[in-house]
């Protein structure tokens, strides 16, 4: 379950697992207020169902009729929304229905009015896109010519002035490489907007409307655990071994346990075990070759700890690009081993489900 401080699942937030919690202290909390709770539920990560909960007003300072949006929702046709509370996670208003029109990203937050939700007094908003987890790392390249020619930029934080900084802003195409991205047209975060999630994008204008980018920002998200169900076997990724000694450490695919050990979080690059946050998946060894066994270790910024987690479930090595997580296989005793492997499209033992908890 999820404990707030406040009503409406706003404050302070304390996640409390099966158990006995006798005191304020037991489960983290400043005080001993709590004023609303709901259950933590599994989701899918890129599903339909997002986990983001949106209040709609008809009047400013939320005041008026009140309509809950958990979804995507192609046309709101309830009411015309003055004021809005984004009560978990973000997502991108749009002033046409499907989808469509000039965009407005709100992310965790409550906005009382038109103007703080970046649009102007006069407009309508027709529908509501939930904005859904990505477990990548933010990166994105510029080009100033179509078809990613020209000189390239990229950067992995926000720009408030690509100009002031000495670089052209009219750009021609734009490659995302990691995370979710808000565009603006003007510096300062100002102007039109888009969001990106990892693509690539050709010709920008086409795309955009607009052929300068002046300002640009990676959009924050919360910290999520998740497990990794392995798309052929269905088992799930797990640490198998004694914390004490992590040389004896493996992991390895096994059946559901609903254990600490088969959780997971994706950090800066790192994915690191609930059940060990102070240790993270490495590469075991110092030759590192397909077949190459996978354990805990402690962080030691070295390159063999990091992950990038591709839309299509594959997680790379961030070492070696072309080696990617997959199970052993076999019949002998380590056939449930996880292992680094040559790229194959058609094997989907290198496929993986993040399963958000």
């Amino acid at each position: 379950w999820v404990a707030y401080e406040n009503p409406e699942f706003t404050g302070e937030q304390y996640i409390l697992a099966k158990g006995l919690y006798p005191s304020i202290e037991a489960w983290g909390g400043k005080n001993c207020k709590i004023s609303s709770v709901q259950p933590i539920i599994m989701d899918i990560a890129g599903s339909k169902r997002g986990k983001v909960k949106v209040q709609l007003f008809s009047e400013p300072e939320f005041k008026g009729n009140c309509q809950i949006i958990e979804k995507n929702t192609r046309c709101i046709d309830s009411f015309a929304l003055k004021s809005s509370k984004i009560l978990d996670g973000s997502c991108i208003m749009y002033d046409q229905e499907e989808f469509s029109g000039n965009q407005y990203v709100l992310e965790e937050g409550i906005y009382p009015d038109l103007t703080a939700m970046g649009c102007s007094p006069q407009a309508v908003l027709k529908s509501l896109r939930i904005i859904n987890i990505e477990l990548s790392e933010p990166c994105i390249a510029l080009f100033e010519k179509v078809g990613f020619q020209g000189k390239k930029i990229e950067f992995s934080t926000e720009i408030l002035n690509l100009q002031f900084l000495g670089y052209n802003p009219r750009i021609a195409s734009v490659q995302v490489l990691g995370g979710i991205w808000i565009i603006y047209e003007h510096s300062n975060y100002r102007g039109r907007q888009m969001l990106l999630s990892p693509d690539e994008i050709p010709d920008w204008y086409k795309v955009s409307g607009y052929c300068q980018i002046g300002s640009l920002r990676p959009l924050l998200q919360k910290r999520v655990y998740f497990r990794l169900r392995n798309k052929e076997t269905g088992k799930f990724m797990s640490a198998d071994g004694n914390l004490d000694n992590l040389n004896l450490l493996r992991i390895q695919v096994a059946e559901d346990t609903d254990s600490d050990d088969q959780i997971w979080v994706y950090q800066d690059g790192f994915i690191r075990c609930r059940m060990a946050e102070d240790c993270c998946l490495t590469i075991v060894g110092n030759l590192i070759t397909p077949g190459s066994k996978l354990g805990l270790s402690f962080e030691r910024n070295e390159d063999k700890q990091y992950w990038h987690i591709s839309p299509d479930g594959r997680i790379y090595s961030k070492m070696k690009p072309k080696l990617v997580l997959d199970i052993k296989g076999g019949t002998q005793y380590d056939r449930d081993h996880v292992v680094v492997n040559t790229v194959n499209e058609e094997k989907l033992t290198q496929c993986w489900e993040p399963l958000v908890v």
